[in-house]
C-alpha cells in the first residue's frame, strides 16, 4: 500500500515515539521534497527525531509538477496531495482540514494522525489508544475534546 504523507502527522507521530507506526502499517511511505522541506525549516522551532528526517523506510519524492490546488493549502499540503493523486496514492494522511477537503474532493482516500493511531490500535499494533490520544493532547496536538473522548469510548 502506497501512502504519501504530509508534515503535521508525521510530526505528530514523532513526537508521541509512534513514527514507527506508519512503517509497521503500510508498504511504502512517501513523503513530496516539500514536505521534507518544511519538516526541516522547522527543526529550530521544535525538536525532531533523527529518523523523522532521514529514515530510510520513509521515501522522499520530488514535488509533481503543476501543483496549483487551492491558495489556501501550504506548500506541503499541495505536494502531498498532488504526488498522491498523480501517483494514484492508495491514501494520503493530512491533519489539516482544508487540505483533506481538497484530497477527498478529489476522489483519494485520506486519513490523519487520529486514523493512524486507530488503525494501529485495530491491528494490534498500539496497545494503548487512550495513552496515545493524551500524549497527543500533551504535546499540543490540537484536536477537539469531544473527538477524543469519542475515539476512547469506542476503543476495542
Amino acid at each position: 500500500m502506497r501512502v504519501v504523507v504530509d508534515a503535521s502527522p508525521l510530526i505528530a507521530l514523532d513526537r508521541i515515539g509512534c513514527l514507527h507506526l506508519l512503517r509497521d502499517l503500510y508498504d511504502l511511505v512517501v513523503r513530496p521534497q516539500s514536505v521534507l522541506n518544511e519538516l526541516l525549516a522547522g527543526q529550530e522551532r521544535c525538536a525532531l527525531s533523527p529518523q523523522l528526517i532521514a529514515s530510510s523506510w520513509i521515501l522522499t519524492e520530488p514535488d509533481p509538477p503543476e501543483m496549483v490546488l487551492r491558495k489556501e493549502l501550504g506548500a506541503g499540503e499541495t505536494a502531498a496531495v498532488t504526488l498522491a493523486l498523480k501517483t494514484q496514492a492508495d491514501l494520503v494522511v493530512l491533519d489539516d482540514l482544508q487540505a483533506r477537503l481538497v484530497a477527498a474532493g478529489l476522489g483519494l482516500r485520506v486519513t490523519g494522525t487520529l486514523g493512524i493511531l486507530a488503525a494501529a490500535h485495530r491491528r494490534g499494533l498500539l496497545a494503548d489508544l487512550a495513552a496515545a490520544l493524551s500524549a497527543l493532547q500533551q504535546a499540543g496536538f490540537h484536536v477537539t475534546p469531544e473527538l477524543i473522548a469519542r475515539m476512547k469510548a469506542t476503543e476495542v
